[in-house]
């Protein structure tokens, strides 16, 4: 009884502080976002081609109607939100810009569309732009757009229907690892005229700043950007016969009517994702608005405060993670789910001859071999597949990589089992795979409230101090009931998935290899080393060579970059089963509870295409 109160006082002490982390990761998140007073709107309107748009205003303080401030308009890449700028809106804010950080159509809190209305309004920019331009603290004549890949060629977009208007509203553009195309292949290098327009071209970007022969065969690689015809044309402004050598980050200018334009091109060496999570590409933005809209507040371009708000929101995710395990074992020792509980600890099964060691190394090496081919195949078949039930490209690649995953691992369980377990004394009732039908219930129902209390604390965060908890690409963020219904679409792939994880990981490689408090390290580093080859192997070639390992199609390029996120939770998933199991006996409340929360934070950073059909990409 003392041993049991033991580890209930435990869990409380874990509980409590994920709570603490999860608050203060939202109370500091907050204050940097806010810092100097600057005020943060949330914001949903009808735009002019009638589609609901969302976006998060940031209004500094010396934006008013006697003083005018210039305003640029935030955008995030394709599967992204507006909450990926974050960097980029916060510190045009502490400089006294007027920021619009806005949700593409399709995109986060704004209205998803099918793919025929898709580009109405330019993804929704050019409804971004006139609502911005719409406040009376904002200079009309300096306007700016930025944005990251997608994002930024939707501004393309967004500077031609400008360009139709008496007096265009864009006076200045920048694009974050994007160029002078738009998506659906439009060249937009003749539209800028006399804006100021600069380029953030990484050496190593995944998708632009090549070039290719009519068969789509890369001729150069992104390396040579500044070599190519295309650079010295757009610093040219967009005319030829440039001279001399094109340098990177050096302002090429030309007066309009009195007026200097510039054109610029920065050359970050780097990946495409990290140009909208890095802090030298927050300088390129800082200077280029202050040299052609000008800052209203200075600040030095190294003046940056957004990675203490990184830190923080990435310390909401690691108390939101610890929340979720230690939630779920105090609710252990409720009257409801005691019946769950293990009547003692779960000991590592002892493993002493080589026949047991043989199988399990090389079941663990199987394994991530067949997780990182299969992935390979999903992004090379399954890309792009999307209908008018399944309506997101990302939760239906990796969600059929994952079922895909699920299913090798029974094959491999019951090989096992059938060649080795059975003769030396497996049995699936000791391992925890016998429910009764009371302990069935009980189990979903103790993950589904893990679930819905855990997202209802990121639903307060976002509430009380509009901040959410992400790492990176790991986000944990509010959605809308149609994010739950699509989420509930994907959730038997990820189901598949993670529960057969949680069983493999406890009933079959619950043992003494590795110490005698068992073994997860090690599976949880074979569980993520698919993902882990997979993205190593693409990025190492990517930089030895400057040329992309697994293909130029947009799902052979953006599939290694899917795996940034998955290459985390794969490696944390098998812990947290592991604590509940030690506890139960019960694989299946991690399995349940992992694949619920994978899903939601899935389908809610992810682009949403209705109708199905594939994904207009015709620029790759």
């Amino acid at each position: 009884m003392s041993h049991q109160k033991g580890r209930l006082k435990n869990s409380k002490f874990w509980l409590c502080l994920s709570l603490i982390l999860c608050l203060v990761s939202a109370i500091v998140a907050s204050a940097v976002q806010t810092s100097g007073g600057i005020r943060i709107k949330e914001m949903s309107w009808e735009s002019p081609s009638g589609h609901q748009l969302a976006a998060y205003l940031y209004i500094p303080q010396n934006a008013t109607k006697d003083t005018p401030a210039p305003g640029v308009v935030t955008i995030e890449g394709w599967y992204n939100n507006k909450e990926m700028q974050d960097l980029y809106s916060i510190e045009l804010a502490r400089r006294g810009y007027v920021v619009l950080a806005l949700d593409l159509h399709s995109h986060g809190d704004s209205e998803s569309l099918s793919i025929a209305e898709l580009y109405d309004g330019a993804v929704g920019v050019d409804g971004a732009v006139q609502l911005i331009a719409s406040l009376p603290y904002v200079d009309t004549a300096r306007i700016g757009v930025t944005g990251h890949s997608s994002g930024g060629t939707a501004a393309n977009m967004a500077v031609e229907i400008d360009n139709s208007r008496e007096t265009p509203l864009i006076a200045a553009v920048l694009q974050q690892a994007g160029d002078w195309q738009d998506d659906t292949g439009g060249d937009h290098s003749g539209d800028y005229g006399s804006r100021s327009v600069g380029i953030i071209a990484s050496t190593h970007d995944d998708f632009y700043f090549g070039t290719y022969d009519d068969a789509g065969n890369m001729l150069t690689n992104p390396a040579a950007f500044m070599e190519t015809d295309g650079a010295k044309k757009f610093l040219n402004f967009n005319e030829d016969g440039f001279a001399g050598i094109a340098e990177g980050g050096k302002y090429y200018t030309r007066d309009f009517d009195g007026k200097t334009a510039y054109r610029v091109i920065y050359r970050p060496n780097m990946i495409h994702p990290l140009v909208a999570f890095s802090t030298t590409c927050v300088g390129y933005a800082v200077d280029f608005f202050d040299t052609t809209l000008g800052a209203p507040k200075p600040l030095p371009a190294s003046d940056q405060i957004w990675p203490i708000k990184a830190v923080f929101n990435s310390l909401g995710v690691i108390g939101l993670l610890i929340f979720m395990v230690s939630f779920t074992l105090v609710l252990l020792d409720t009257p409801v789910f005691s019946a769950l509980r293990s009547g003692e600890i779960v000991q590592p099964a002892p493993v002493q001859d080589n026949g047991a060691k043989a199988w399990y190394w090389v079941l663990l090496i199987i394994g991530a071999v067949f997780s990182g081919a299969s992935f390979l195949f999903c992004m090379n078949t399954v890309y792009s597949k999307t209908t008018n039930f399944f309506v997101q490209t990302g939760p239906l690649t990796i969600g059929t990589w994952a079922a895909l995953c699920g299913v090798f691992a029974i094959f491999c369980s019951a090989v096992f089992y059938g060649a080795y377990g059975k003769k030396h004394g497996w049995s699936a009732r000791r391992a925890g795979l016998y429910l009764n039908l009371e302990q069935l219930w009980k189990t979903i129902a103790l993950a589904v409230i893990v679930i819905v209390v855990s997202f209802g604390l990121v639903f307060a965060a976002h509430y009380f101090f509009q901040v959410d908890y992400r790492m990176y690409v790991v986000a944990f963020k509010t959605f809308g009931a149609d994010k739950v219904l699509i989420a509930l679409r994907y959730l038997p792939f990820f189901l598949l998935f993670y529960v057969m994880n949680s069983i493999s990981a406890n009933c079959f490689n619950y043992n003494t290899i590795g110490g005698k408090n068992g073994n997860i390290l090690i599976f949880a580093f074979f569980n993520a080393l698919g993902a882990i080859f997979v993205v190593a192997s693409q990025y190492i070639y990517f930089y030895a060579t400057g040329y992309q390992l697994y293909g130029l199609t947009e799902g052979q390029r953006i599939g290694p970059i899917w795996l940034f996120p998955c290459m985390v939770l794969l490696f944390v998933t098998p812990i947290m089963s592991r604590i509940i199991y030690k506890r139960t006996r019960n694989p299946y409340i991690a399995g349940l509870i992992n694949a619920m929360f994978i899903v939601m934070i899935s389908c809610s950073n992810t682009t949403t295409i209705l109708g199905g059909g594939e994904l207009i990409a015709t620029t790759f």
